[in-house]
């Protein structure tokens, strides 16, 4: 588990790597639901709706190694799954660190964009 100093600042490192996240959250302890550490933080598409589309960044550690998840739905935890109200969209490799972890997450969310824009722009001409 981690200490109070390394939680905050796992957090602060989270909310400035990914500033228009909201409602940031943590697990510090291994359970039915954790492998032990795991932070995130959710984004509403149109927040303005009765029941606007939640995503969600999720970090998370085990056996010392970082991974980074993109979740619609719910944040990431042993038991996602689209029937119970959540997916992943992405998933990164094992990570040494969770600086690793968040530029491996935002490369892949980058690629996604990219891969939506491309086909947007072939669905114009």
């Amino acid at each position: 588990m981690l200490t109070e100093a390394e939680i905050q600042q796992n957090l602060e490192q989270v909310k400035v790597a990914f500033p228009h996240l909201t409602n940031c959250e943590y697990n510090n302890e291994k359970n039915q639901e954790y492998f032990g550490f795991s932070i995130w933080g959710q984004f509403a598409v149109n927040s303005d709706e009765l029941i606007p589309r939640l995503f969600y960044v999720t970090f998370d550690i085990y056996d010392n190694k970082w991974q980074g998840h993109l979740i619609v739905g719910q944040p990431c935890y042993l038991w996602s799954s689209a029937d119970v109200g959540d997916a992943h969209l992405l998933e990164t490799e094992s990570c040494m660190s969770l600086g690793e972890a968040v530029a491996a997450l935002k490369v892949k969310i980058a690629e996604l964009c990219q891969a939506f824009s491309v086909t947007s722009d072939l669905l114009v001409e």
